[in-house]
């Protein structure tokens, strides 16, 4: 790497110097594995550098001269480092790549998002790579970089740019920039370790103070921002400050400043931003420093003892007194008064804004501060109280400068210093403008004396502390509804305990609080917390929990804005985690299985916008017996609500999860028992006609004394055909479409979970073409586990919920899917063979499905019991069979005692048998069969294989047939001494084929009473409906 210094006592004339080091050699003999096109300017020790490489942005976007002719200038700000994928988005932005290219990154975000990958370790995206580099291949062009981060980016690899070779781009970057002053040990390291840079330029000045370079940065902060908010002559007085606090005139004084903590205060409390006018909660002087610390990192390395000279020069030098014995004071630039009794604040006591004691001793009762009337920033350090004894006049006069001056504070910090006195009830009623309290180290503190105080805090920080708490346990920050953060970390809980930790407002289900991030680690020792609780916070979105918390068993942040919960350090004992109205909930993170001593007994979480109470197990089997088939519209609830229906006892279900997006649910595989079995419901946000809500339960049809429910979509055609069917027939129309009932599903343990997925419009991931797709995917627990599926009301799925490989529901045992105009299949699986547990299926309008198993795989289902469809009316078959599904399970079927079909005009088979070439006859028994009730089936040839499949039903009662005019066949019931009854209409009965005369015997015929009427051999109902099936599929 070549090392050059040039000379240049303004930004231009250094972009001067660079232009022309960028200009190509012409002279210069590259071949294949050239590489000395990559720059790095390091600015006049650090300063300056982010300015000049702006400044050569603007001049070559301008003009260019001979030599540096660019087809573009590619200019990147990462100052504020985020990741490399975040610098690769910027470059794609600026080459303004297409919608589709540009669309990965969201698409990868969003995987990342759901896996709970930090920002900070999302990578470069390789089809990215590729299109940068296609469309810059044959285009020259120069790369300026402000690279915030700690290392040297390989542009090329990261970013696709092509520059070895025979290439003539160019790459000009720097560390520096917004204060960061990186010291040239730490640039020489992270450049040596990567090897992509090929020249370190740096500049030096000869008449230029340093005060100008440092207005440069202050320019480029305050551009940066762009805002009227910090001009740059205040961002430079917010740096001086801070580097007069580490310089202290060239000597060095072992004094923790806690930038990281204070920095902001510093600014405010001692006026280098303004506090507003006229109000006390104002906050804007408080925000802009926040922001204004963001954007100026700061991260020279201000502990060293010796700053460099040269920013050693920019602060100037102020008077103080030392002492080996007694330490080190910053007095004013006055002459030093003569005090008799020591007190030396007194003398700039108008003037003092911030103040530190550390290691001091005085009276708590008349610290030696009362006289500052400009007081705003206390710290007390490793101080030490006293008893004096004074006059009654004397005691009143101090009170009276004790509540002055503890009204005035802004920001309190009192570290391993006994607060007893200090921290008071009493004392604190007083400090109603105090914004920020920091309590570490202190001894025996009752953090009950908080409760109701301190309504203007902002941040609360107890750490390291040992603390007990005598108010109520549920109440410690009441009243602190503008709290920001907190920090309870480190702490030792004394008798009496303090069993919970909760959020301001969770008792009184307060929507004000402002509470945005929590950390606690390592504070439930001595008597630990038990209960964790910040429900109803609605704007918190950090929140850090480590350490053991051997007691903690219940968290419940349900109702705040979480995206990511880590708790990988945290839950060795857990038992309820409750995250309930949690919309932007993406990912939780847990410890490997070793870490956890148990699995965790209630889980409920629930992301959707719309959250009312979660389904109870009372609630879904009254469902189920009362037959309820119109749908309810869920209700928004409160977090509260919300946790008092799913922790209550008439609770359900162990496990209870609602998602709007089922890429969640692979959070809760490394924590998902193997005995734990599942009920998974899936519908719509807002279901069409009159919406459903989640909550429904398991629904089932009309009982047979009910009158039955025509769907909305088909209403108009059903309910005039009906009626016209009752004129003519004189009340035999009702009975065509009663149908039995859909049995209750069955009953899961207390330990099961239930599952309801939101069907939402999602970016098909897996083409990358920007569609859509409305297949869910799961993880493997669920339909490995699954005991019941619902979907119903669905807008979008096109599919039942399925592996990324395939959908196969084994273990189901009761599935009801209904009102999914899109579905077009309901498994698909690649499987050769398999043995389901169904035992209940219904399925009802689904005007797009064709079949149910789109794979032609051998099925066997020996426990199926009640099969129902309705409008469907694309559907093909049902379930497939063949001679060799037959030799694998012999008693596939053989529990069917209800087979019901209505309104699906184009099935042709129940039943389709697969060995169509077989020459023998083939007899297919269903010894279960009872009833047998087929409606307006146009299409239908056959129930059970059309040619060489004889089937057999001995143990039938009933057959109630309507609108079937292919169907030629019954099935035999020979065996049985009673005939079946048939409830038909007269044509088709003469209509039908039989082997002999005994198998017509089998029947006892029933004829409907308006058919001695003559009619018309086709079905006016399921003409209309399949005219209006078509009609909806076309608007779609």
């Amino acid at each position: 790497m070549c090392t050059q210094v040039f000379v240049a006592d303004t930004i231009e004339e250094a972009v001067d110097e660079i232009l022309q080091l960028l200009k190509e050699d012409t002279n210069t003999t590259r071949n294949v594995s050239s590489r000395d096109n990559v720059f790095y300017f390091d600015g006049w020790d650090g300063l300056g550098a982010s300015a000049v490489l702006r400044a050569v942005a603007q001049r070559l976007t301008t003009t260019s001269p001979a030599g540096l002719e660019f087809d573009q200038v590619i200019h990147i700000d990462c100052s504020i480092w985020e990741s490399r994928r975040a610098l690769q988005r910027l470059v794609a932005e600026q080459l303004k790549l297409p919608d589709e290219v540009m669309e990965l990154f969201d698409r990868q975000d969003e995987k990342d998002d759901f896996k709970g990958v930090a920002q900070g370790p999302r990578d470069e995206i390789p089809q990215v790579i590729t299109e940068i580099y296609k469309k810059l291949n044959n285009s020259r062009f120069l790369v300026i970089f402000h690279n915030g981060s700690s290392e040297e980016i390989d542009l090329a690899s990261c970013c696709g740019f092509p520059l070895s070779g025979f290439s003539t781009n160019k790459v000009l970057w720097t560390f520096q920039g917004r204060f960061r002053l990186k010291p040239r040990a730490k640039v020489d390291a992270a450049i040596k370790s990567a090897g992509t840079t090929d020249h370190f330029l740096s500049a030096t000045a000869n008449d230029k103070p340093r005060s100008y370079f440092v207005q440069q940065e202050a320019m480029e902060v305050a551009e940066a921002c762009k805002s009227n908010t910090w001009p740059a002559q205040q961002v430079c007085k917010g740096f001086l400050y801070m580097l007069q606090l580490c310089c202290r005139g060239g000597g060095h004084h072992s004094i923790d400043y806690d930038f990281s903590t204070h920095v902001a205060n510093y600014w405010v409390c001692d006026g280098i931003i303004q506090q507003g006018h006229g109000e006390k909660d104002d906050d804007s002087s408080w925000r802009a420093a926040d922001a204004l610390q963001r954007e100026m990192p700061l991260d020279m390395d201000y502990h060293e003892p010796l700053p460099s000279s040269h920013i050693s020069e920019l602060v100037q030098s102020k008077p103080y007194w030392s002492s080996p014995t007694h330490g080190f004071t910053q007095i004013s630039p006055v002459v030093i008064p003569s005090i008799n009794g020591g007190d030396m604040l007194q003398y700039c006591a108008d003037k003092l804004c911030v103040l530190k004691l550390s290691r001091c001793t005085f009276d708590f009762q008349s610290p030696p501060f009362l006289c500052c009337n400009s007081l705003r920033f206390l710290w007390l350090d490793h101080c030490q109280g006293t008893s004096t004894t004074m006059g009654a006049d004397d005691e009143v006069g101090k009170k009276e400068d004790i509540c002055r001056c503890f009204q005035r504070l802004w920001v309190l910090d009192v570290r391993y210093t006994d607060c007893g006195q200090i921290l008071s009830a009493q004392m604190m009623d007083l400090m109603t403008q105090l914004r920020e309290l920091n309590v570490m180290g202190v001894p025996e503190w009752d953090i009950g004396q908080l409760q109701g105080r301190l309504p203007n805090i902002r941040k609360l920080r107890v750490t390291k502390s040992i603390v007990r708490c005598s108010g109520s346990e549920k109440d410690q920050f009441s009243e602190m509804n503008k709290m920001e953060l907190l920090d309870f970390s480190g702490n030792y809980i004394m008798t009496p305990p303090m069993p919970s930790l909760s959020g301001p407002g969770v008792s009184s289900n307060n929507s004000s609080c402002c509470l945005e991030t929590v950390t606690i680690v390592d504070g439930c020792d001595g008597n630990g917390i038990q209960q964790i609780s910040f429900r109803g916070c609605t704007n918190l979105k950090n929140i850090l929990l480590g350490g053991t918390m051997w007691y903690l068993r219940t968290i419940d942040i349900s109702g705040t804005s979480v995206k990511t919960l880590d708790l990988t350090r945290t839950i060795m004992y857990l038992d309820e985690l409750y995250l309930l109205g949690c919309e932007k909930l993406r990912a939780i993170l847990w410890p490997p299985k070793d870490k956890m001593k148990q699995d965790l007994s209630k889980l409920c979480i629930d992301t959707t916008q719309q959250s009312s109470a979660p389904p109870t197990a009372q609630s879904r089997e009254g469902k189920a017996k009362r037959g309820t088939s119109t749908a309810t519209t869920g209700t928004s609830s409160s977090a509260a609500e919300l946790h008092e229906a799913a922790s209550g006892p008439t609770g359900g279900f162990g496990w209870y999860i609602s998602v709007e997006d089922a890429r969640l649910l692979s959070s809760l595989e490394p924590v998902y028992s193997s005995s734990r079995d599942a009920y998974v419901e899936v519908s719509s946000i807002a279901a069409a006609g009159g919406g459903s809500s989640k909550y429904e339960g398991i629904k089932s049809g009309g009982s047979g004394s009910e009158q039955p429910v025509v769907p909305a979509i088909y209403k108009d055609i059903a309910v005039d055909h009906l009626q016209q069917q009752a004129s003519e027939g004189g009340g035999d129309a009702l009975g065509i479409v009663s149908m039995w009932p859909c049995p209750d599903a069955p009953q899961l343990p207390e330990k099961s979970c239930y599952i309801h997925l939101h069907d939402q419009m999602k970016t098909d991931l897996q083409r990358g073409s920007g569609g859509t797709s409305g297949i869910i995917h799961v993880p493997d627990f669920a339909p490995d586990y699954g005991k019941i599926m619902h979907v119903h009301d669905s807008l979008s799925i096109t599919r039942a919920p399925s592996h990324s490989w395939g959908s196969e529901w084994y273990k189901i045992e009761w599935c009801r899917i209904e009102r999914c105009p899109k579905l077009d299949s309901l498994f698909d699986a690649p499987g050769h063979y398999s043995r389901y547990n169904l035992s209940t299926f219904w399925a009802s309008q689904l005007i797009k499905a064709r079949y149910i198993w789109t794979s032609r795989a051998w099925r066997a289902f020996p426990h199926l019991m009640f099969l129902h469809l309705d409008l469907c009316p694309r559907l093909i078959d049902i379930l497939p069979l063949s001679k060799i599904s037959e030799e694998h399970d012999d008693h596939n079927l053989h529990h069917l005692e209800t087979l019901e079909i209505a309104w699906c005009g184009d099935l042709r088979e129940i039943f389709p048998w697969q060995d169509r070439d077989t020459a023998e006859i083939f007899t297919k028994d269903f010894p279960g069969l009872k009833r047998i009730h087929l409606h307006e089936l146009p299409s239908l040839r056959a129930i059970c294989g059309v040619n060489k499949v004889r089937m057999s039903a001995p143990n039938l009662e009933a057959v109630k047939i309507r609108g079937c005019w292919s169907l030629r066949r019954l099935p035999y019931v020979k065996g049985s001494n009673k005939a079946a009854e048939c409830d038909c209409e007269k044509d088709w009965w003469d209509m039908l084929e039989w082997e002999d005369a005994s198998h017509m015997g089998q029947y006892r015929p029933i004829h409907p009473r308006y058919y001695k009427k003559k009619m018309l051999r086709g079905s006016v109902l399921s003409t209309s409906i399949h005219y209006k099936c078509v009609r909806c599929l076309g608007d779609n």
